[in-house]
């Protein structure tokens, strides 16, 4: 079953285009990347794929219906979205921010139930932030507090997960342990897009990958079938090495520094 589909997506901001009739698919339970060089359109297109954002042509459905005639909350209750920066103006509680991700099931100053209790508390111990719950979320780490992110979004009890950048400006640990993370929810269930700047996380961990160029979607299909040099080399204009990594064994990807002699690349 297809969890989101776009059909001829074009979306402007002003009078400039940033997406190009975009037509792609995200699968229940895939875990798909989106990657590509700056400016390519990634983050706008994982905001019109939540609802986010309205395309000025083509379709977006989500499990077979329009995304356009779906409130806010219905999509959210289906949805949940992991922006790429995340500040806190007020300095709440983990708890707190985690209770937040239940605004999709509430009605305005609607107490929370059992049904919201057992959700929140799942998705600290998913996330492994319970014993955090009453730190304030400003005084924990950058990685800490991502990881507080994805459990406010776990909390809205989502089918689909879309994330920007989730591990952008984290330490090698924390990279890992979210998509890690990511990957264990994957396996229980829950399809999910994430936007990765880091090709080599992409490769160890999406099973596909969308690569977009320029407001368009470039190449499609597993990492064998888009990490290769002349790819690559399209897309970004950089010369690299591709070695496969010792344990998955997957593509994994080196700039060639100045004085490089030879392309060992075993990819095409």
């Amino acid at each position: 079953m297809i969890a989101i589909e776009t059909k001829g997506i074009d979306f402007y901001y002003n009078a400039t285009q940033i997406l190009h009739k975009i037509s792609m698919s995200l699968r229940q339970g895939e875990f798909l990347g989106i990657i590509g060089p700056n400016g390519a359109g990634k983050s706008t297109l994982l905001r019109l794929l939540c609802g986010i954002l309205q395309p000025k042509e083509g379709t977006i459905s989500l499990f077979g219906s329009s995304i356009s005639e779906q409130s806010h909350k219905m999509i959210a209750q289906q949805i949940a979205f992991v922006p790429q920066e995340t500040h806190f103006a007020l300095n709440f509680t983990v708890q707190d921010i985690v209770s937040m991700g239940r605004y999709p099931y509430k009605r305005p100053f609607q107490r929370e139930d059992q049904q919201d209790r057992v959700a929140v508390e799942d998705a600290l111990a998913a996330a492994s932030v319970t014993d955090l719950r009453n730190r304030a979320i400003n005084s924990l780490s950058s990685g800490e507090r991502q990881l507080v992110v994805i459990a406010r979004a776990l909390a809205q009890s989502p089918k689909v997960m879309v994330l920007d950048e989730p591990t952008s400006h984290l330490d090698l640990h924390h990279q890992h342990t979210i998509m890690d993370l990511l990957e264990r929810l994957n396996t229980d269930g829950i399809s999910i897009a994430v936007v990765h700047h880091d090709l080599n996380l992409a490769s160890l961990y999406c099973r596909n990958l969308i690569l977009m160029h320029k407001g368009r979607i470039h190449a499609e299909g597993r990492p064998d079938d888009i990490l290769k040099h002349k790819i690559i080399n399209e897309v970004y204009s950089t010369d690299v090495t591709i070695v496969r990594h010792p344990e998955k064994d997957v593509p994994q990807i080196f700039m060639k520094t100045k004085g490089s002699h030879e392309n060992i690349d075993t990819q095409n």
